[in-house]
Order: structure tokens, then sequence, then C-alpha cells
């Protein structure tokens, strides 16, 4: 009898392996170990390892207790979750309910068959949990190092990007279309009208009114023109 599987993914940082390079992962698992594939669940990028409150990461768990799934494929076991508790609740679970849990990277089950297993398991939990947290701490470290030095932080809004030396935002190729959609919001139109316009999202276009002073600021910086505050 073919055993059923579902896949998760999620990234939480540039850096991390594509949400492409995982279902590609998984997918080709599935098909050398003869599973039949039912979903991939999939929490997108910058979902956190710390937060089990992921729509995708709970939904799978109802279909994994419900009993349909026979296998969950992931990566690595950080996919789901780095934080020691968490990934422990749910190795738990997977035993109690009967499923096997495969990653990409080793290629094979995970074992949960004895209590030597389970302390090696326990323990990867732990590492994993503690160079998180390390990771969060020295983010944050060089967070406070740039507002301290006057630099820019964080990811840059839309229509901006880091200078070469990666301190200060600067207009890139869609700054033009930003300051469009602040010349339409300045003469009266709607969201709807401004999006259809300019194709920028609604969602986006209410961080770009919320931000209008610096792209005010950056438009005389870079003598963009055309557009001024109200």
């Amino acid at each position: 009898m073919t055993e059923t599987a579902v896949g998760y993914t999620r990234v939480s940082q540039d850096s991390d392996t594509s949400i492409s390079d995982q279902k590609r992962e998984i997918r080709d698992l599935a098909d050398e170990q003869g599973f039949n594939l039912l979903r991939i669940y999939d929490d997108g990028e910058r979902s956190s390892g710390f937060n089990n409150n992921r729509p995708e990461y709970l939904e799978m768990q109802t279909a994994l207790e419900d009993g349909e799934p026979s296998v969950l494929i992931v990566r690595d076991r950080d996919r789901l979750s780095r934080d020691k508790r968490e990934r422990s609740m749910l190795f738990y679970d997977l035993d109690e309910w009967v499923v096997e849990l495969w990653t990409t990277s080793e290629g094979e089950p995970v074992d949960f068959d004895d209590d030597e297993a389970w302390l090696i398991e326990m323990i990867r939990g732990y590492m994993d949990d503690v160079q998180k947290r390390r990771e969060i701490q020295q983010a944050r470290k060089k967070v406070r190092e740039r507002i301290e030095n006057g630099y820019d932080h964080g990811r840059p809004p839309t229509g901006l990007e880091f200078d070469e030396d990666g301190q200060y935002w600067i207009p890139n190729n869609e700054f033009a279309v930003v300051l469009q959609a602040l010349r339409l919001r300045e003469e009266g139109h709607s969201y709807s009208y401004i999006a259809d316009e300019t194709g920028i999202p609604r969602g986006t276009l209410a961080n770009i009114f919320d931000r209008e002073d610096l792209y005010v600021q950056k438009a005389e910086e870079f003598g963009s023109v055309g557009f001024s505050s109200p």
C-alpha cells in the first residue's frame, strides 16, 4: 500500500534555503520513496521558527492528527521549529500519531524507536535553539550599533535600496513609481485608482503613504522632480 505524505516549508532569512528549493527536494524524496505527496504546507518567507502560530504549520498538524498522511517531509528539523520545547512536543505528537518524519538533508526517517535516539533528538533541538537565540541577540546588537551610528537599518522601503557601503537608503528603479503614487494621492485619488495606475498593491501603498516624509526627503536629496509635499 502506498504511503501518503505531506511536506512543510518555511524560510526565515534571506540567506536561507529558498522555498522553491525546499519544495523541489520534498517532491524528489517523495518520488524516490514512492510516497503519494498530498500537499506541501508553506508558511513562506520570514516565518519565525520560534513562533508556532503559523497558519500552514497549524493546519499541517491538524491533518497529521486526523490520520490521513503517514509521512511528513521537511528539509531539516529546524524547518519545523527552532524552539526546543515546540519541537519536542511535535516529535511526541508525531510518535503518537504514528507519522514518520523524513528529512531531505539526510534522505531517511528520523529515528524515534529507542531512548538513545530520543536523547539525540532532544540534544539537537537544544543546540538549534541556543544557536538561533545567539543569532537573534547578535542581530539586535548590530541594529543598535547602526542606530547609534546614524545608519539606516532593516529592510529598505519600497523604491529604496542600500548604497554600496550598506549604510544608507538610496532610490532604486522603483522610486519614480513610488513618487507617482504619492502625486496621485496628493491629487485626491483613491487607493484602488492608484493601485491600478501604478501596479503597487494596496497594502504596499499604505506603507508608502505612511512614509511620505521619508520619500520627500529622498526626492529632495537626490534631485527627483515633479513631487512636492502637500
